[in-house]
């Protein structure tokens, strides 16, 4: 176990002196799909009948209400001006991230041939996110807010396939729209409108037909998962999002060990994708479960380079809670103030 913790320290000391430039889309992206990993080490996806998952950055919710309050007041133009600059030097230089996840799914009956089992699910998933950074890069008297959002939904058929016991093959086929935005608010922009970013500016989608696909195999000592996601197969628009396509690859491995009460599986894995450094998505870990099956509690740690992730579950047949904790042990990142990162989920499990 020693000799696991310390190499996940050294991969993790490599990949901190990897920097890359700052940019919403990129931050995002990385922010987003370490989110994607947490919550793939926390359940299997698109095995639910309702899925709720909220992601937050604190002091959101405080900044956007500072905002409100400052274009609604009834002072001069002005003043609001004045206002909403100050607002703006208050936070300079940091940054708050969103993400939201809403998905349903209805399970298909099983299927049996010779010892080969499938099991499939149809499945409808929502997701929002939202990055926001304030800096005063180009110019130090007048802070801008830079916002990325991004809209998506996913909507197809996702089937397991166990030729044996020790091994199997997911593979998700779906319809993907996507519409995103970029812009940079001043402030006097943000004390007219009262807004970070415009709705009505992800008009436009883009869709595609896309997959998932997972190799999982397992042996005595542990089990190896290979996977790539969001791989597009045909695209069936002309437009294109700021995001672009660009597939998420990750591959982990994780040990299996037992104590007298608790079982313990550390992992150790990297995920990849165009908008960052593949040294950004190394992580090491350990989950943590009660021998005894009764008891329906869970915890499994998580590590970055940037973040320490605590997820502590609740676990029954039916319905499973977790809240998930990112404490930013290095700051800043990229010149950029980090806030801690909140994660709530309620799972309702297929049987």
């Amino acid at each position: 176990m020693s000799k696991i913790f310390y190499l996940i320290l050294a991969l993790l000391s490599i990949s901190s002196s990897a920097q890359t430039a700052r940019g919403e889309i990129q931050r995002f992206t990385l922010l987003h799909d370490r989110v994607m990993i947490d919550r793939n080490l926390r359940e299997r996806p698109f095995n639910h009948f309702l899925d709720i998952d909220l992601v937050i950055s604190s002091g959101v919710q405080t900044l956007i209400n500072d905002l409100s309050n400052t274009s609604d007041s009834s002072t001069t133009s002005i003043q609001k001006q004045l206002e909403t600059f100050q607002l703006l030097s208050k936070n300079v230089n940091t940054e708050k991230y969103i993400d939201l996840l809403v998905g349903a799914g209805i399970p298909l009956p099983d299927i049996k041939v010779k010892g080969h089992k499938f099991y499939s699910s149809l499945f409808y998933q929502f997701n929002a996110g939202i990055m926001l950074s304030i800096n005063n890069r180009l110019d130090a008297t007048n802070p801008v807010a830079q916002v990325y959002v991004r809209k998506e939904i996913k909507k197809g058929l996702s089937t397991i396939y166990r030729p044996k016991k020790n091994l199997f093959y997911e593979l998700s086929l779906y319809q993907m729209t996507r519409a995103d935005t970029a812009v940079n608010r001043t402030a006097t922009e943000l004390s007219t409108s009262g807004e970070f970013f415009n709705l009505d500016d992800l008009s436009k989608d883009q869709n595609s037909y896309s997959l998932d696909f997972t190799y999982n195999k397992r042996s005595e000592n542990g089990y190896l998962e290979l996977g790539i996601r969001e791989l597009t197969v045909m695209s069936s628009s002309d437009v294109e999002s700021l995001y672009g396509s660009s597939p998420l690859l990750n591959a982990q491995y994780t040990w299996l060990t037992e104590g007298a009460y608790i079982l313990t599986q550390p992992f150790i894995g990297v995920h990849y994708r165009k908008w960052y450094n593949v040294q950004r998505g190394i992580y090491g870990g350990a989950h943590f479960n009660f021998k005894k099956q009764e008891v329906p509690f869970s915890l499994t740690l998580k590590m970055s380079n940037q973040f320490l992730t605590v997820m502590p579950q609740f676990k029954t047949s039916w319905f499973h809670f977790s809240y998930t904790f990112k404490n930013p042990y290095r700051n800043p990142q990229d010149e950029v103030w980090v806030s801690s990162i909140h994660n709530l989920q309620i799972h309702f499990p297929f049987p």
